[in-house]
């Protein structure tokens, strides 16, 4: 695998940031560190907004200091990016002190489908576009958050390969390794739930809207096959891109810190979660999602 590095694609008016805060890479294919910033809880300025924006286009993922925001604050911050887009489920409740977040609770981990590598939503086709996640209760050790970015991955393949994968659909469904089974426990639930989220067809390859860069659309939560190929084909094609978007090359480890405010473009970035803590450990996290 290639380790190029994509040209920066600079949002047009993009902002510049305040006195005193630092940006510094995490990997070079993905994430930026943010730190000296504060948000004043009321709102964030043209600049900054612009700014962040274009960090997120251009570099996936941006991991904001502990200090930055609260857990009653940090969906007004991100939700400078765009329009709230609330889902939750059975078993992702909503936050008693911000209506605003979901709560991705260690309490559930048998329900829960997040250490499996998924872009949020990424079983409706109306998926959103950014995901902030707040540190809310992090345990003593374990419980690290992997990323990786789908679009530094269509960067590394061979032209001829990325043309092809440019020809083809998949078919997405919530319930392709259980999102649907595992969480509506109730046999009506889960019937309604599979009319509400229903298979779909979407390009294997997307590109995006503004940066115009492409990216892998597929993720293993959530794509069942390609489509109009045999199983084999898909089933191996597939593995390929799994194999590729879990690579070192194209993902950075997060270790949270309480507090810590991550925030990404849930169109190119995929993670999961690792559940190698402790049973009996606590680990809380916010999440907030929204549209453009």
């Amino acid at each position: 695998m290639s380790l190029a590095t994509p040209p920066i694609r600079p949002e047009s008016g993009a902002g510049a940031l305040p006195d005193g805060v630092s940006v510094s890479s995490i990997k070079p294919s993905i994430g930026s560190y943010i730190s000296g910033y504060r948000f004043d809880g009321e709102s964030v300025s043209d600049d900054f907004r612009a700014a962040m924006r274009d960090q997120l286009h251009n570099r996936g993922l941006a991991i904001f200091e502990p200090g930055t925001v609260t857990a009653q604050n940090f969906t007004k911050f991100a939700g400078c990016l765009g329009e709230f887009f609330n889902y939750d489920g059975p078993h992702t409740p909503r936050a008693p002190d911000n209506p605003e977040a979901t709560m991705i609770l260690s309490a559930k981990d048998d329900h829960l489908r997040n250490h499996v590598w998924h872009a949020d939503g990424g079983f409706r086709i109306d998926a959103p576009a950014f995901t902030g996640l707040y540190g809310k209760t992090i345990p003593e050790s374990g419980g690290d958050t992997i990323f990786s970015n789908a679009a530094w991955v269509y960067e590394q393949l061979d032209p001829l390969f990325a043309r092809y994968l440019d020809s083809l659909q998949v078919i997405q469904s919530p319930d392709a390794t259980g999102h649907i089974t595992d969480r509506y426990l109730d046999p009506e639930e889960a019937a309604q739930a599979r009319l509400r989220m229903p298979p779909f067809e979407m390009p294997l390859v997307r590109e995006h809207p503004v940066t115009g860069r492409k990216w892998v659309a597929v993720n293993e939560s959530y794509v069942c096959y390609i489509k109009g190929v045999d199983r084999v084909h898909s089933q191996n094609i597939l593995g390929i891109l799994f194999d590729m978007i879990k690579s070192p090359e194209a993902t950075c480890r997060i270790e949270w810190k309480q507090g810590a405010l991550a925030v990404w473009d849930n169109r190119v970035v995929q993670h999961r979660a690792i559940k190698d803590y402790t049973s009996n450990a606590e680990r809380v996290l916010y999440r907030c999602t929204m549209t453009v």
